[in-house]
């Protein structure tokens, strides 16, 4: 049971990885669709705010990286979730 949870934490970070890159990607395609300077300064200083207000083809990539960011999150959760469960495994194995 120790090498099945394991082998989930390293796909959960594997995961985290991938949605982070992706996240990323998106940002950078959020900010290139900016049209406005300040929009695009107030984007990357302050996204949780930045994010609602939008607007044509940034709102559609800022939907994006907003669950991006939701799945990088639940992977890390769910990594710590797994980590604790494999060392509590291989400690009672012994």
């Amino acid at each position: 049971m120790a090498t099945l949870a394991t082998i989930v934490a390293v796909a959960a970070l594997i995961g985290a990885a991938a949605s982070w890159i992706a996240g990323a990607m998106f940002f950078m395609r959020t900010l290139s669709s900016g049209r406005n300077g300040r929009q695009i300064l107030f984007a990357a200083v302050a996204w949780p705010f930045a994010a609602r207000r939008m607007t044509g083809n940034a709102a559609l990539h800022s939907a994006k990286v907003n669950k991006a960011l939701v799945a990088f999150f639940t992977c890390l959760m769910v990594a710590a979730a797994a980590t604790s469960l494999a060392t509590n495994l291989s400690r009672l194995s012994r």
